[in-house]
């Protein structure tokens, strides 16, 4: 709606959940209702914005001698597409709308390769986008409209992350920990189905198993992360056997995810890059001796029957070499760069063709 008194704006729109895929059109109608003065203005249009927001923290001084840390905010466009609904004036006249219903109906096309919607749209950073009518008059600030946009994603365009893939770390107390999954590449509600295969030598208490889905993003040049979803696994709780195998299937929870996806610009600023993690964490007895295994993944959209059935039988193999240092791990730590990872993984996948 507008701020005037005088005249209200609300844009529906042709799909009561707001979510659109890139490549789609975005249909609506627009209805003004004039109550009391009559409105005069040139032109009326609605337009389509796609617009990431990020932070950036600078130093200024605290008139102490000293500093404080200032956030600055910014907001850039990736996309913009505007419809004309009243038509322009040809004479630059204005054009009066007498007190009274109007309505218009809009087609705004998205087109494909749009990075997806992320975080709330009043949070930072973000990607959102949104509808916005626009009237030519000074006063005149109309509410936006926001639709939630992802890309789509096929992971059949993508082999080896349907590839099985082995990852391996050892401790400083010689516990192996070896996890085997099917594959790396999933869609929302699917299985992760993995083997987790540990070797306790020295027996020592294993006390129990976590695993974590992590979204990780940037945006600009802002790096987040957030745990989407965790479990504790089950069977392997307090053992000291000195073998331990155990098969898993955790589903990722059916809501929908923010796809994998790059999306970048000439602009370095017009940058965003998400992508998730598995975080197995191997919790043993003892002062820095738990396992942190991080698995990149993609998550993707588009679902396949054939997908959830496909095994390798020519797993690719991945080790973490162990020593003080890389034993501890602590929460906050980023996870590893995400293309070095895919790219080893892709090497190994056409390898073993």
């Amino acid at each position: 709606m507008g701020n005037d008194n005088s005249s209200a704006i609300t844009i529906d729109v042709d799909r009561n959940n707001l979510f659109y895929y890139s490549g789609e059109t975005v249909s609506g109608i627009v209805r003004l209702n004039i109550t009391e003065e009559n409105l005069k203005t040139r032109e009326i249009y609605i337009s389509l914005i796609g617009e990431i927001g990020y932070t950036t923290t600078r130093s200024v001084p605290d008139g102490k001698g000293g500093s404080l840390s200032r956030n600055e905010y910014y907001k850039r466009q990736f996309y913009y597409k505007e419809v004309s609904l009243s038509g322009p004036s040809i004479t630059q006249q204005e054009f009066i709308y007498d007190r009274g219903r109007y309505a218009w109906l809009f087609q705004i096309p998205l087109i494909e390769n749009l990075p997806p919607t992320i975080n709330k749209p009043d949070i930072f950073p973000r990607v959102r986008y949104f509808l916005q009518v626009i009237i030519d008059k000074s006063w005149y600030t109309s509410n936006k409209k926001y639709l939630t946009v992802y890309p789509r994603v096929n992971l059949l365009e993508n082999p080896q992350c349907l590839s099985s893939s082995i990852f391996k770390f050892k401790n400083r107390k010689d516990i192996k920990v070896k996890a085997t999954f099917n594959k790396l590449g999933y869609i929302s509600g699917e299985n992760i189905q993995f083997t987790l295969e540990i070797q306790n030598p020295r027996k020592i208490l294993i006390l129990h198993n976590n695993l974590s889905i992590l979204k990780c993003y940037q945006i600009a040049k802002r790096f987040n992360k957030c745990i989407v979803y965790k479990t504790i696994l089950p069977k392997i709780v307090n053992l000291t056997n000195e073998h331990i195998m155990e098969r898993f299937s955790i589903k990722i929870p059916s809501i929908r995810f923010p796809p994998s996806y790059k999306f970048q610009r000439e602009n370095p600023n017009i940058f965003v890059h998400i992508y998730y993690m598995l975080k197995l964490t191997v919790k043993v007895e003892g002062i820095f001796t738990n396992f942190h295994i991080k698995v990149p993944i993609t998550l993707g959209t588009e679902h396949n029957s054939d997908l959830s059935q496909q095994q390798s039988f020519n797993p690719l193999s991945i080790s973490y070499s162990s020593n003080s240092q890389q034993s501890i791990f602590n929460d906050d730590d980023p996870p590893p760069d995400y293309d070095s990872v895919m790219q080893s993984l892709q090497q190994n996948f056409f390898s073993h063709l």
